[in-house]
């Protein structure tokens, strides 16, 4: 692959050279910077979708509360006693 060249701020790459330094550690070998790029790239890919998918168990989560709050028409207290088996002869 071809490399190219970008230019950022110097507050940007010492924080860039921090999280080289952090992944360094943690993998117990030595990282590039374009390492740690993609690193961050992947991961704020994950936290994407994390956040896709809290939004959609908090969606899932009101309807289900929902449901459980309707009237169901037609049901008698007796419906809702629990069952005894052994009278079915089994």
């Amino acid at each position: 692959m071809k490399n190219t060249t970008i230019k950022v701020s110097k507050t940007t790459a010492k924080r860039l050279h921090r999280i080289v330094g952090e992944l360094t550690k943690n993998l117990g070998r030595r990282v590039t910077l374009e390492e740690a790029i993609v690193y961050l790239l992947e991961n704020s890919k994950t936290a994407q979708r994390i956040e896709g998918l809290e939004s959609k168990m908090i969606d899932d989560r009101k309807k289900i509360l929902s449901l459980m709050q309707k009237k169901f028409y037609g049901i008698h207290s007796d419906d809702l006693k629990e069952y005894d088996y052994n009278d079915i002869g089994g």
